[in-house]
Formats: structure tokens, sequence, C-alpha cells
């Protein structure tokens, strides 16, 4: 499965070397050539864990692969092949992983260059160095950071420019690659529906903030599609979920667990937001 996305490129290609005229005439010229080399360095960084998550997610299609089959004929050697594709489903995200990591920490370099510059280059620094971190499993920062940014771009009253619109979105894929991640393990549903939650408000923020725009039908169907696959998440069963593929952009774990949520009660929520999906209904024993 995939989550459809919006191509927001104009507004997230980061001009990196232009921080460089920031500075003053005695710093412009050692500024600019390390905001190009850091620039550089990124760009090489991002096609690398780029190639690393695709060819993760190529291992855990072969991997769900064989647990399917195992699942659908259980013998001792379809099991020992099942936790040996598993191992190396594991290995290949162990190494995007590291991969994306490597990206957030060159995107961090670069936002230490980028203080003191526009509001506007230093919005986009920090949300390609979130996006590297929710796709290294350290999903908790990314999100906090991001909400961080989504905060700032609405006093700034830029939540429905470019900016704003790719903030949002990058969050709710978060909040849904969490949300996810969280139920796969066996977390409680209180917990991962809190973020199932986010993503789902979000993602229906942005197909209604689409719909309204005669240009983008198709985006505005790619985020309908999103809220769709939320819901999906939401009402499905976990033995339903454990049988369908990650998104691609995805993890295969997190770091932590969500600030705020330690050693909090396993309280039943009381009502669900069931719009489109049949209504709200309780939880059953199939979650």
């Amino acid at each position: 499965m995939k989550l459809s996305r919006v191509a927001w490129a104009a507004w997230a290609v980061v001009p990196v070397a232009g921080l460089a005229y920031h500075f003053g005439p005695g710093q412009r010229a050692y500024a600019q050539e390390r905001a190009v080399n850091l620039h550089q360095e990124v760009a090489l960084l991002e096609e690398q864990a780029e190639a690393a998550q695709r060819a993760a997610y190529a291992k855990h299609l072969e991997a769900l692969a064989v647990r399917r089959a195992a699942a659908a004929s259980p013998t001792p050697e379809s099991e020992a092949k099942s936790r040996a594709a598993a191992a190396v489903e594991q290995q290949a995200f162990e190494k995007a992983s590291a991969a994306w990591m490597q990206v957030a920490d060159a995107w961090g370099r670069i936002q230490e260059l980028a203080r003191g510059v526009s509001e506007d280059t230093l919005w986009r620094v920090r949300w390609s160095r979130s996006r590297a971190l929710v796709r290294a499993g350290d999903i908790w920062t990314g999100i906090a950071e991001l909400e961080s940014i989504l905060g700032q771009l609405e006093q700034a009253g830029k939540l429905d420019l470019p900016a704003g619109l790719a903030t949002r979105e990058e969050l709710a894929s978060a909040y849904y690659y969490g949300a996810r991640l969280m139920r796969l393990s066996g977390d409680p549903p209180e917990e991962w529906l809190i973020e199932s939650g986010k993503a789902r408000q979000h993602f229906r923020y942005l197909a209604e903030k689409m719909r309204g725009d005669a240009h983008m039908p198709k985006a505005a169907a790619n985020q309908q599609r999103n809220v769709e696959l939320v819901l999906d998440l939401e009402q499905n069963s976990l033995l339903d979920i454990q049988g369908k593929p990650l998104p691609k952009d995805s993890p295969l774990g997190r770091k932590g667990r969500r600030p705020g949520q330690e050693g909090q009660g396993h309280r039943q929520p009381r009502e669900r937001d069931g719009r489109g999906a049949g209504g709200a209904e309780e939880i059953t024993s199939g979650w």
C-alpha cells in the first residue's frame, strides 16, 4: 500500500547555497563554500537513503510474501524461510534507517548555518530534517519538530500556503506511520488511535482544502484516499493490517514511545470518527 503524496518540490527545494549571502562580506566567501559543500553532501546522502529505502521495501515485500505462504501452509521449512526472510528484511531497514539518520544529521548542520536567515529558508531546512528523522524511525522527534513548524506557520498566517500544506502533509504521514507501527507492535488502541486520529484530521483538511481549488482535483482525490487508508487502519482487523505492506517511505520500527504517553492508563475511547466508513463503532476483540 502507498500513501498518496503531493509534489511540493517548488517549495521544498532548499536554496542552501544562497545562505552565504546572509552573512557579512568578511565571511561570505567561506560561508558560500561551506553552504555549497553541505548542499552537495546532503543531496548525495538523500540519494543514497532513497536507494536504501527502496531496497528495504523490496525485502519487505519479499518477507511478506514468505510469511503469507508460511501461514497458508505451516511447516518447519516454511517457518524457517519466514524467519530468514524477516532477518534479511530487518537488516535492510536498519541500513535504510542509518542512511536517513545521516541525512538528518547533515540537515542539522545546515540548520546551524541557517540561523539568522529568513524564516522561510529555516522552515524548509527544518522540514527536510524532520522528514529524514521520521524515515529513520525517530518518528516522535520528527513529529515534534513538524508540529512546531506548523504552529509557527499558523502564527505567521501561512498555513494554507505551500509551506503550511507541505508541513501538514508530512506531519499527517508521520502520524500514520507511528499509529500503524504502534498497532503492529501491540500497543493498546487508546494510544495508537490518538495518532491515527490526528493523521485522519490532517489528511481530511488537505482533501477539503484542495477540493476547493479547481487546479488540484487529483491532489484532492489523493488526500481523500489517504483519509480512507487511515480509516482502514482504524477499522480493519489486526490480521488484515499484518497482511498488508507498509507504506514505501515508512520505517520498519520506531524509536521509543510517544512523549507524554508513558504510564498512561488503558481507557477505552468512547467514540471514533467513522465518516466514510459506516459510522462510529465500539472496538471489538478483532482489534
